[in-house]
């Protein structure tokens, strides 16, 4: 089977709702895709890696020698592309006729997304903490810990789902209902954008990726191999910056959700 007739099989393609996966990612995720094909390796066993390397990222994200930042990157690099492969490998799967679709997958795709690069952060504000003495920096950790985390989408969505579970015909009789469950669900947004956008809509989609998901591991990744090979200034390093900056970026943008949130729930019956 040819490379283009895998990525036709594996991969989002016309689905794909994120630009820098589409230029960056998953030109080398199919790679390690049909190397698992060939291995015998599941889409949930390559969840359970990305799990693996998320979770052994965490350790070396503590410490400051060279080697543990190396380690730390390439743990983080690893997750994000098996981040990839679970999905393809799944694909796969299903246009084959060996499985068919289910959510168990799916949630444990998302519970280890939802929960892997926020923590990555709070646990390199430790690093931090051990360099430098500033405490300031496990509180901004924990800060962009929970802001990473899109934690108004996530409750909004419990909200929501529960009052479909006690009136199961508001998705019919409530047009503000459907509406606010279509914006919920972005993803039909996104993929217009990168595929269909003008080049302004494409351009400023490619700066909110770079700012946010999946920007801010790529960015981590590359602070932390500077880091590696930059001893930074006496009092400060490229964490001490990353750290701040994203925590005021995702501090003010779960403040925005929050608020818009209010408004959108607010026109609910």
């Amino acid at each position: 089977m040819s490379l283009d007739s895998y990525r036709q099989l594996c991969q989002k393609n016309n689905e794909e709702n994120y630009l820098l996966d589409k230029l960056i990612f998953r030109k080398m995720s199919i790679f390690v895709t049909i190397l698992f094909l060939k291995l015998g390796i599941t889409a949930n066993q390559a969840t359970f890696l990305s799990l693996i390397a998320s979770l052994a990222s965490l350790y070396f994200l503590t410490l400051n020698s060279r080697t543990a930042l190396i380690t730390a990157a390439s743990l983080i690099f690893t997750y994000y592309i098996l981040d990839h492969v679970d999905g393809e490998l799944a694909r796969y799967a299903i246009k084959t006729g060996q499985s068919k679709p289910n959510l168990k997958g799916h949630y444990f795709d998302v519970l280890i997304h939802r929960y892997s690069s926020n923590l990555m952060v709070f646990f390199m504000s430790l690093s931090i903490y051990k360099q430098y003495g500033y405490s300031w920096a496990v509180l901004l950790g924990f800060i962009g810990c929970i802001g990473i985390s899109s934690f108004p989408n996530v409750v909004a969505a419990q909200i929501i789902a529960g009052k479909i579970a006690r009136d199961k015909e508001a998705v019919f009789t409530d047009p503000a209902l459907v509406k606010v469950l279509a914006e919920l669900e972005k993803k039909q947004l996104q993929i217009q954008a990168v595929h269909h956008g003008s080049l302004f809509d494409r351009l400023l989609k490619l700066l909110i990726e770079s700012l946010f998901f999946p920007g801010h591991i790529i960015l981590l990744v590359l602070t932390l191999l500077i880091d590696a090979f930059w001893l930074g200034f006496p009092a400060f390093n490229l964490r001490c910056v990353f750290l701040v900056v994203f925590t005021l970026l995702y501090t003010v943008k779960t403040i925005m959700q929050s608020i818009v949130w209010l408004i959108k729930l607010k026109q609910i019956a």
